[in-house]
């Protein structure tokens, strides 16, 4: 009996000092909600900033390791439909982006420019149903076309059925076409299905990055890089 009092006696104790503590957090807010305001707006802009400073040094970096030009730039603007996926930036002609330029970031490829204007561009993702670019499979070399599928990813065409390609396996750019370099990353193979009539396989992917929370990217001049 005597320990159930004393274990009321606590609980009773912490409660109080529970309701004390918010008490006294509450009137300080009450009494100074300025200071609180502006205390908490800092400590959101603070990790804002740090986060952009991580990814601008990340991309920095990045451009200057690359043995190829590369032009950085911010995304001003998106188009995100189910089948229609395109963004603008804030680079154009005058800076030397181009058509066909390849897009990426360091984490893999997100498109390519279809449209350059003095000083800003329009990207088309790779994930849109219009894009359409030169593959291979990084493990078994095997080539193949990635074609987007809107909101759905991607898929890899033209892979025939006695390919060894394997769910989990990682697409590279083959370097087959001028807008990008051989190995960048395009995505993960998710699916495979082998139709029983048919000459190839059908393979859907997972892009390699998220592109609803792009906010910058690199274009990949046509020029090599002068360092």
């Amino acid at each position: 009996m005597i320990r159930q009092e004393t274990l009321y006696k606590r609980l009773v104790i912490s409660l109080l000092s529970a309701v004390v503590v918010i008490f006294f957090v509450a009137v300080g807010i009450y009494k100074k909600p300025v200071q609180w305001a502006e205390s908490l707006v800092g400590g959101v802009i603070y990790s804002v900033q740090e986060g952009l400073a991580v990814r601008l040094q990340g991309l920095l970096n990045f451009k200057d390791a690359s043995p190829l030009k590369l032009i950085a730039a911010n995304v001003i603007g998106r188009e995100m439909g189910p089948w229609f996926q395109t963004f603008m930036i804030n680079k154009g002609s005058s800076e030397g982006v181009l058509v066909d330029m390849g897009v990426i970031v360091p984490d893999g490829v997100v498109g390519k420019v279809i449209k350059s204007l003095p000083h800003n561009a329009q990207v088309l993702l790779m994930t849109d149903t219009n894009s359409a670019i030169a593959a291979m499979v990084q493990r078994t070399r095997e080539g193949g076309i990635v074609q987007g599928m809107g909101e759905n990813g991607a898929r890899l065409k033209y892979l025939p059925r006695v390919s060894e390609v394997l769910e989990g396996d990682i697409m590279i750019t083959s370097g087959l076409e001028g807008s990008f370099a051989k190995g960048v990353p395009i995505g993960q193979i998710k699916k495979i299905e082998r139709p029983e009539d048919g000459f190839f396989l059908n393979i859907t992917l997972t892009p390699a990055i998220a592109f609803s929370k792009l906010e910058e990217v690199l274009v990949l001049s046509f020029q090599e890089n002068p360092q």
